[in-house]
């Protein structure tokens, strides 16, 4: 995927979809962090579209045995990882939102990455397993706490900084009563990459205005992402 990428904000959930999605899996919200769609778009009838098709339906059996999975159908790659805090269950259900949704509203692209609040699933039909891509997908965080209220930017910078220094690919949290920063690389990802993946988030995160005060944030790059909060709930309205 190009370096440049339209960003679609977490504010930007297709309300009918939501209903839809929201009754037949409830167990995780289908909140959309980013959802990404590059070209060229393959033509009606071709085999793309079928390939695409039937990769996407594999990724819903997969997770319910894999948190992560790569998997390939005739030249089109795909992975789909979940938060590794979620049950198996919530797993299945955060992949079925993100197919339905890619099925519903990606019109004939041969690369999508959608980002739900869960999961990720993610396809294109040029090899991307293993590839380092620091891509910044979608980077926020909230109004300044100010010190005295929660101490955050003492507190989270601390906490943000040891869990971007654990070692290994796989999710990680580190906590603080109830502070708390949590960080996950992709799985195709080596340990290198991951933890360059991670120092690059946070160091773009802090750049953005009023974050290294803000009682939370999160930034997500293509291959990994970095959340903290300051009162134990990651993630966009806290």
């Amino acid at each position: 995927m190009p370096s440049t990428v339209t960003i679609i904000s977490i504010s930007v959930v297709i309300a009918a979809v939501y209903l839809l999605t929201s009754f037949a899996f409830p167990a995780v919200e289908p909140l959309v962090y980013y959802h990404y769609c590059s070209p060229p778009k393959y033509f009606p009838g071709s085999s793309s579209k079928s390939n695409v098709s039937s990769l996407l339906n594999m990724f819903v059996n997969s997770a319910s045995i894999y948190t992560y999975n790569n998997l390939t159908v005739n030249g089109n790659y795909g992975l789909h990882q979940c938060r590794g805090d979620l049950s198996s269950d919530e797993c299945v259900s955060c992949v079925a939102q993100a197919v339905r949704l890619l099925q519903s509203h990606s019109v004939g692209e041969t690369g999508c990455a959608l980002q739900l609040e869960g999961c990720l699933v993610k396809h294109d039909n040029v090899m991307f397993f293993g590839v380092a891509d620091n891509t910044a997908m979608v980077m926020s965080c909230g109004t300044p706490a100010g010190y005295n209220k929660y101490k955050s930017d003492e507190l989270t910078n601390a906490l943000v900084n040891k869990v971007v220094a654990s070692s290994g690919t796989s999710y990680r949290v580190e906590r603080s009563g109830k502070a708390q920063a949590v960080a996950q690389c992709t799985g195709d990802l080596s340990e290198t990459d991951c933890q360059d993946c991670l120092i690059e988030a946070i160091q773009r995160l802090k750049l953005q205005p009023f974050c290294g005060t803000s009682s939370w944030g999160d930034v997500y790059l293509a291959k990994c992402y970095v959340g903290y909060s300051s009162h134990g709930v990651i993630g966009e309205g806290n």
